[in-house]
């Protein structure tokens, strides 16, 4: 009701003070256009005045820079003129205006120009007493109109600006008398406002501010009328929701932070076992759940236990698991996806995986499928004893178990890789050795059996000479060089030394064979073949390149056992600069370091010699 006795009067005052606003704002107007007429009145006579002064200046002294200030006043005037003309605004204003424009033209028309142009070409007559005289007259009537001019616009600008002062004052009265009127019933209904709207207002701002601060669970009472009501409610389901949202954004950060730990571990390439157990642990923690596993399915359709964790170990990691309808496991096998099994340990069914559960408490049990490339791999699998599972359980988890197929593939991967590589070195060793069987049984001994045929065939020619002598004796050296020849030969492929005595005495033979200063520290007993093959090779290589390449004055080579690793060092100190991108020799020794899972690092910096490190892990007897 307040509202409305409000509007009315306000209602009725806005006509009265809309007029009142009107007539100010056309007398304001007015006044303006006469405040304007006045300016451009002005501005016509000074540039009169300025181009009587240049003319006369002209002729007076007959100094040219005086015609620059009459040409530009000269050219202004026109346009003055013409604004002149428009801004008179009453009848008798603008005929004034009018006869001020055709008496300018006509003074600069018939007066000014001719007689600048006569002082110009140097006639006497142009600046003669009454040339000059008659354009004071001319300016002085001009300046007559323009005083007329001037004082009839004044007054009508007093006028416009005494009319719009009362209009002012009109306006100001009826705006009081509104305000006035308006203040009364503002204070009439503050106190339903403040008591209707105000007060739960604040309430709600309160509540905003608890909100913002993070206590989402504070609430309001629901007691206001209509549209504050409305607020109170939305207000309360807006925190409800605020709360919703909040949890269920920390449950997702709380996965992503887990899928990111697991993540990190695949990316490693850690062991599968590892992963296992980290995911087992991840789930367990995020779900809170009692118990969490991950099975790995065998042909036969029963599972293996791979990793486990939970609050009482019950279940050994290793065991093996009949199909069981108690256990999700089994429906996962038949249909490769997510099942879920309530209450299993606690009916009637005497099963090994239902007493499992009641021993256990589990009443929920999820599990979802790890898909290895296409197949079926296993499960992981949650059990909680507090209550049903979340329905969105299994999709959380597929991430997981998408993760645990990824660190098994990459797994199988790499060992794959590892065995082929281990294959390929397996068969050059052996068809090393096979050619250095052959080098020695065959060829080799037909040639030593060829040398020493050639000696006694020249014991035998004594003391004689001639070409026969001379190609026997040519022969023989021939035979010789090419049996050292071979024999360097078959030493290169894999030499003897190593196959008998073993690493230390391979590089012995080896660095017996190289012109420069070499220290050998080789602690390691006998190695495996396939080990001390590589590490043979690796000093061979490592040794060749700074032999040839990096102007070495010594080097050294060291081999010792540190645990379960060979870690074999070839240092120098030559020129440095060696890199595995300037020698396919060391590409393909930190291959074949890798065939074994081992490690092939460089260290050369230009100027400062270089160190080869291969670090070898040593296999199980």
């Amino acid at each position: 009701m307040v509202g409305g006795l409000l509007a009315l009067f306000i209602g009725a005052a806005f006509p009265i003070l809309d007029r009142a606003i009107g007539e100010q704002r056309e007398s304001a107007r007015m006044a303006t256009q006469s405040r304007r007429s006045l300016t451009a009145a002005s501005t016509v006579e000074r540039l009169v005045l300025d181009l009587e002064t240049g003319e006369r200046g002209f002729l007076i002294s007959h100094d040219p820079r005086f015609l620059r200030p009459w040409t530009a006043d000269r050219a202004a005037i026109p346009d003055a003129v013409r604004q002149l003309d428009t801004l008179g605004a009453v009848p008798a204003q603008r005929r004034r205006a009018q006869q001020i424009g055709a008496a300018v033209e006509s003074y600069v028309r018939d007066y000014s120009v001719p007689l600048v142009d006569a002082a110009r070409r140097g006639r006497p007559s142009a600046r003669g007493a009454a040339a000059l005289n008659e354009g004071s007259r001319r300016v002085d009537a001009i300046r007559a109109e323009f005083d007329r001019f001037i004082a009839a616009e004044r007054g009508i600008f007093d006028a416009r600006s005494a009319h719009a002062d009362a209009d002012a004052r009109r306006a100001v009265a009826v705006a009081s008398a509104g305000l006035a009127g308006s203040v009364l019933l503002i204070i009439l209904s503050g106190a339903y406002l403040t008591r209707a709207i105000v007060l739960p207002v604040r309430r709600a701002a309160a509540m905003a501010g608890r909100l913002a601060g993070g206590d989402l669970r504070t609430r309001m009472a629901e007691t206001g009328p209509a549209e504050i009501g409305a607020l109170e409610r939305s207000f309360n389901t807006m925190a409800r929701a605020l709360e919703t949202n909040r949890d269920e954004l920390r449950r997702l950060a709380d996965q992503q932070a887990a899928l990111r730990r697991v993540a990190t571990l695949v990316a490693r390439g850690v062991a599968p076992a590892e992963v296992f157990e980290a995911v087992a642990d991840e789930v367990r923690r995020l779900f809170g759940t009692d118990h969490a596993a991950v099975s790995r399915f065998e042909p036969d359709g029963t599972s293996v236990m791979v990793a486990a964790v939970e609050e009482a170990v019950v279940i050994p990691v290793g065991s093996r698991w009949e199909p069981d309808e108690a256990s999700p496991m089994t429906p996962v096998f038949r249909t490769r996806r997510a099942a879920r099994v309530e209450d299993a340990g606690h009916g009637p069914a005497a099963t090994p995986v239902a007493d499992v559960m009641r021993r256990l408490g589990i009443r929920s049990s999820v599990a979802s499928p790890i898909i290895v490339e296409g197949s079926l791999w296993g499960t992981i699998v949650v059990g909680d004893s507090k209550g049903q599972l979340p329905p969105d359980t299994e999709q959380r988890m597929q991430s997981f178990a998408e993760l645990v197929g990824t660190a098994i593939a990459n797994a199988e991967s790499r060992a794959e890789l590892a065995a082929s590589r281990a294959r390929v070195v397996a068969t050059a060793d052996e068809t090393r050795r096979r050619i250095e069987r052959d080098l020695h049984d065959g060829a080799q001994q037909h040639l030593v059996q060829t040398v020493i045929a050639l000696k006694l065939a020249r014991r035998a020619l004594g003391d004689a000479a001639g070409p026969a002598v001379t190609l026997v004796e040519e022969a023989l050296e021939s035979g010789e060089l090419a049996a050292r020849e071979l024999r360097d030969l078959a030493h290169g492929i894999l030499p003897a030394s190593l196959s008998i005595g073993g690493l230390r005495a391979g590089v012995e033979a080896l660095v017996s064979r190289v012109r420069l200063p070499v220290s050998v520290d080789i602690t390691a007993e006998r190695l495996p073949a396939a080990l001390e093959a590589t590490a043979y090779f690796i000093v061979a290589e490592a040794l060749t390149n700074t032999v040839k390449h990096a102007g070495a004055r010594h080097a050294r080579i060291s081999a010792v056992i540190d645990g379960h690793t060979l870690r074999v060092e070839i240092r120098d100190d030559g020129a440095g600069g060696a890199s595995f991108d300037g020698s396919t020799g060391m590409l393909g020794l930190r291959d074949r370091a890798a065939a074994i899972n081992g490690e092939l690092h460089i260290d050369s910096p230009p100027g400062e010699g270089t160190v080869v490190v291969a670090t070898l892990p040593i296999p199980p007897e």
